[in-house]
């Protein structure tokens, strides 16, 4: 081959090269810009990026409201989110949400709150694990993050440049210590109270309050002020725990943006629906409600009293108003039942008292009620209000004792409970009433149940049998019977079922004489005599017609 020969096939040797070079370029960068794309994809997708590399994580299909929450968790910095139990909540936050923030080196210190350490540290286990394990996403990444510290509840995860994030645990009894916590030069900026609440605990008011209290002073100045993102999830159990503080009434936190969802949607109506069909079926959720109504209620309503928890109901509510002292009782379709003079009723005043006047404090109630002769209650204009001064109390008691027995005309028991409180008032009372010269009539109320077995046990068959009525504008009572027994409040029933303590047997209707009409006598006396019968009480002896007397049987 000649030289030029030569240099001929180089030369188309080399564009051909080059060719095949440009084509591997081009592919390398499109790659590349692929892969730029997919990563800026799950960066702004974290449900994507979650269903690529932990599809065991992920096995049913994502429901509409996992994009709600994970939309929210990008988008706002106070974040209340109240979920059904098996809803995923835990794991969209506590695994997604957190491992994609250490993936994308968007948080530098993360703190979990959870009912216990130990619940609290298996997500963070979790975590670690599929660093660990996950070979999908080892494959990935060409340099994995490292784990530097590996305690159980406390671990350190850094990148290749250095860049470092830190989880700390905690469990409902070590809140308290997060005050003032930092990792180096950071202090937290992400914060997530997750199902901190249970069954047991939010029946107890003094621990709700503490409680809200460690959220308020421990949990919240915790978080760089500037940065931290506050996520709190849960599931509603008692109207006053603080995940229903936060959502539902929203009044103290209004910087908190909130999700409320329910598993069962539109119960009853031809809408009805599952809010995640492909884990809770209708048949499902309606055998859990016949057959667990308490789960139901509480664990996927979000709840407590739905359905069947409901103690009180708003269509056994009955109403009643006065007219020239006569009361007038109305069915449940507002027409007139029953009318009848207050004079003939008994009257009594129930008392549950509270002096404090802070926010969280219980009222102070005070609760006038009358009986009728045929066993009605009937609720009269209640005082309720927190922080009452003793002086104000006495200065009440004593002008509704004597509005109430100027309509009754007979005496007025006033009652209170054994409580420490009510002897104090007792006592203060009774000196006023010296001073007065005018003396009230001053009961006991038993004390001999829980709070809520004391009002449904006294109430509630009162109830059902539409013997209590209520006046117009009793909106608080009746919201405390309807949220029963998970109210904030209750000490409005307390009071109403110390009134059916007080009334328990009502005066006698007086029997007014007939008008003595001779005629009807005569007429009468004929037919008697006409029939051999001398009057009641006395047999007579067929023959000899002498009167016996005879002890006359009345039978019931």
């Amino acid at each position: 081959m000649t030289k030029e020969e030569r240099s001929a096939a180089f030369k188309k040797n080399w564009d051909v090269y080059r060719q095949r070079q440009a084509k591997v370029q081009e592919k390398v960068e499109t790659d590349v810009s692929l892969c730029n794309s997919l990563v800026s994809l799950w960066e702004k997708e974290p449900l994507s990026w979650a269903h690529i590399f932990f599809p065991h994580h992920m096995r049913k299909p994502t429901p509409n409201f996992h994009l709600s929450i994970m939309k929210a968790l990008l988008n706002d910095k106070f974040l209340a989110i109240a979920s059904p139990r098996e809803s995923a909540k835990s794991t969209l936050i506590n695994f997604i949400y957190i491992f994609h923030g250490i993936f994308f080196k968007r948080f530098r210190f993360i703190i979990i709150g959870s009912s216990t350490f130990t619940k609290a540290a298996m997500y963070l286990e979790t975590i670690k694990n599929e660093l660990r394990e996950n070979a999908l996403l080892k494959s990935m990444m060409p340099f994995p993050i490292q784990i530097v510290k590996d305690a159980e509840g406390d671990a350190e995860f850094r990148h290749v440049d250095g860049f470092t994030t830190k989880i700390l645990c905690k469990g409902r009894d070590q809140i308290g210590s997060v005050r003032g916590v930092k990792f180096g030069a950071y202090r937290p900026d992400l914060l997530i109270w997750d199902d901190v609440e249970d069954d047991k605990m939010v029946e107890n008011p003094v621990l709700r309050l503490e409680l809200e209290r460690l959220y308020d002073e421990a949990w919240t100045p915790a978080g760089d002020k500037d940065k931290c993102q506050y996520v709190v999830i849960g599931t509603v159990l008692h109207d006053d725990s603080q995940i229903a503080k936060m959502t539902v009434q929203h009044e103290k936190y209004p910087e908190y943006a909130t999700l409320f969802y329910q598993a069962h949607l539109n119960v009853d109506t031809k809408d009805e629906a599952s809010l995640w069909p492909e884990k809770w079926t209708l048949e499902y959720l309606h055998t859990l409600r016949s057959e667990k109504p308490l789960v139901y209620a509480k664990e996927f309503q979000n709840n407590p009293v739905a359905g069947s928890m409901q103690r009180f109901k708003k269509e056994d509510f009955r109403y009643w108003k006065t007219e020239h002292n006569q009361y007038v009782l109305f069915d449940e379709e507002g027409h007139v039942s029953n009318t009848g003079d207050l004079r003939d009723c008994k009257a009594a005043i129930a008392c549950d008292l509270a002096w404090e006047a802070d926010r969280e404090a219980d009222f102070c109630v005070i609760f006038p009620g009358f009986l009728t002769p045929f066993s009605d209650l009937l609720l009269h204009t209640y005082v309720a209000r927190k922080g009452i001064r003793p002086d104000e109390i006495e200065e009440i008691l004593f002008s509704m004792s004597d509005r109430l027995q100027a309509l009754t005309g007979s005496i007025v028991p006033i009652g209170f409970e054994k409580a420490k409180l009510e002897k104090v008032q007792k006592w203060l009372l009774k000196g006023e009433m010296r001073k007065r010269n005018k003396f009230l009539h001053v009961k006991d109320l038993l004390w001999d149940t829980d709070k809520r077995e004391r009002i449904e046990i006294r109430l509630q068959p009162r109830y059902s049998q539409h013997v209590v009525y209520h006046l117009h504008g009793m909106g608080e009572y009746e919201h405390q019977l309807l949220r029963f027994p998970s109210a904030t409040h209750d000490d409005l029933p307390d009071a109403a079922q110390g009134l059916v303590q007080l009334l328990q047997y009502p005066k006698q209707v007086k029997q007014v004489p007939k008008p003595d009409d001779m005629f009807m006598r005569l007429r009468q006396f004929t037919i008697d005599s006409r029939k051999r019968r001398t009057g009641l009480g006395l047999i007579t002896h067929p023959r000899q017609h002498e009167a016996v007397p005879a002890q006359v049987a009345i039978l019931s």
